[in-house]
């Protein structure tokens, strides 16, 4: 094989893993899944049937129910909902950057979870762009889409469209011989 496993991994059926992949037990490989080239999926993973997993993404501690599809990107401590859809370069932050413990909201009340690491987690069929990024604790609802590099600090609730505002990049032109503009 031109994978390497370790540790204690079963696969369902008709899985494919390309070159260069790693996948580290203990995790769960669902039937007619796709392991893409350099991705490693290490310690707690459940891909459930029929997931897509692209080159170079990183995954641990995670679900995925069936049919999610991701590109590159780091997943931590997450679940992702049936028929997710999720564009390259997208981050699922699951650590505080203080360290401290994660908070989501509940109800309209913000709560303690007990836990220092937790990813985002997602309902069904939503879809999210490229270079998205989802802070530590964040809810987002099914049948959501959330634009390409869209940052998510709060939850989302089902059914909406959420995308940061971009408002462009300043261009200024500079002069070569004075370097200034």
């Amino acid at each position: 094989d031109k994978y390497l496993k370790k540790g204690e991994v079963r696969f369902g059926k008709n899985v494919k893993i390309f070159e260069n992949a790693v996948v580290k037990g203990p995790c769960y490989i669902g039937d007619n899944c796709v392991i893409g080239n350099n991705s490693l999926i290490r310690e707690y993973v459940d891909l459930e049937n029929d997931c897509l997993i692209g080159a170079n993404a990183e995954i641990t501690r995670s679900i995925f129910q069936e049919n999610v599809h991701i590109h590159s990107g780091y997943f931590g401590d997450s679940i992702l909902g049936k028929g997710c859809r999720v564009g390259a370069g997208t981050v699922t932050a699951n650590v505080r950057i203080d360290r401290g413990e994660i908070k989501s909201m509940v109800k309209n009340e913000k709560i303690g979870t007990g836990l220092n690491s937790l990813g985002a987690i997602i309902g069904e069929n939503t879809k999210i762009g490229i270079n998205a990024s989802l802070m530590p604790g964040v809810l987002i609802g099914s049948n959501c889409q959330i634009g390409p590099k869209s940052v998510v600090f709060e939850n989302i609730e089902d059914n909406i469209n959420f995308y940061s505002e971009f408002k462009g990049i300043k261009k200024k032109k500079i002069d070569p011989l004075t370097e200034k503009s």
